[in-house]
């Protein structure tokens, strides 16, 4: 079988052009037949993968190269299509998504693994989720409302940003605005829907629809969230302290905030959400506008593990 890859060259500070040399030499040297196209700018990943999937109906493998964001292009690209398997080699900053399918987040290990998997085509099922706003489309990692997004919104607008992550320094833009909004940014009434079940609360801050655990390059937002339950884990951060949030965003790296008498917790296929104020929002870490969203669990892909 041919494999299919679709590369981002500008992942992983654009370091990711020369991860990609040494995957060809590898590829060469098993004698794997496969054929490149490389991004050049947002939104080509989706474009390139839909152009792959539609050349034929017989069963192909596509593998993304690159980071979330790459996933992302790549998945919206495939997802209506039942004969793609997609695989996923991480060279991006974050690779949620290798956490959340549980291969190795460094690429060499990636690779060996796929290698192998390919062999003896190892899938899974994955679930998809749809969003719908001012955008849609789909996500593989999580959908995010009100701060998180905010903050997001701010990074991806730095100048500071690309500087810094060639210095490999790039969290420390999200700490600066994490601590700079943290006294500028106000919460809001969210009305939530999940199956049908109405929630409100007073002075949200975030709430998150998730896929499997992590968000945020190794945040576990939702500990116990499984990827093929059709099924998604909603975190609501509600009527918290400004320093208790703080403390807040440390915990959420193992999980321990869902201990706080201010996290909620639902589980769900259908979900909308709405604010009382226009809600910044995110679908694996992209901004996709601000304002009301409805999310549902869509179907499932087959995912090369």
């Amino acid at each position: 079988m041919v494999l299919y890859f679709i590369v981002n060259p500008s992942a992983k500070n654009e370091k990711c052009k020369e991860i990609w040399k040494k995957i060809e030499r590898a590829l060469q040297h098993h004698h794997i037949r496969y054929h490149v196209v490389f991004t050049k700018k947002q939104g080509d990943g989706m474009k390139l993968a839909q152009q792959i999937a539609e050349q034929t109906y017989e069963p192909l493998i596509l593998i993304a190269v690159g980071g979330d964001g790459t996933m992302h292009e790549v998945m919206n690209g495939v997802a209506m299509y039942d004969h793609v398997t997609v695989g996923y080699i991480p060279a991006g900053t974050g690779n949620d998504f290798a956490r959340g399918i549980n291969i190795p987040i460094t690429w060499r290990k990636a690779l060996s693994q796929m290698l192998l998997r390919v062999k003896d085509m190892h899938v899974e099922l994955y679930d998809i989720g749809t969003f719908k706003g001012v955008k849609q489309g789909v996500f593989v990692n999580s959908v995010g409302c009100g701060f998180d997004a905010h903050i997001s919104r701010k990074v991806n607008h730095s100048r500071w940003k690309h500087l810094l992550n060639r210095l490999y320094l790039g969290k420390f833009v999200y700490v600066f605005y994490l601590l700079k909004e943290l006294f500028i940014y106000k919460p809001t009434v969210v009305q939530l829907t999940v199956d049908e079940k109405q929630y409100t609360f007073s002075n949200a801050w975030l709430v998150t629809v998730a896929n499997h655990p992590y968000y945020g390059g190794g945040m576990k937002i939702a500990p116990f969230a499984l990827s093929n339950d059709q099924c998604f884990d909603i975190v609501v951060v509600d009527n918290i302290s400004r320093l208790k949030l703080l403390a807040l965003f440390v915990t959420v790296f193992w999980g321990g905030h869902i201990r706080m008498k201010e996290v909620h917790t639902f589980q769900g296929k259908y979900i909308h959400i709405c604010g009382n104020t226009s809600l910044p929002l995110h679908a694996d870490g992209e901004q996709i506008g601000e304002g009301d969203i409805t999310i549902s669990v869509n179907k499932q892909i087959r995912v090369l593990k």
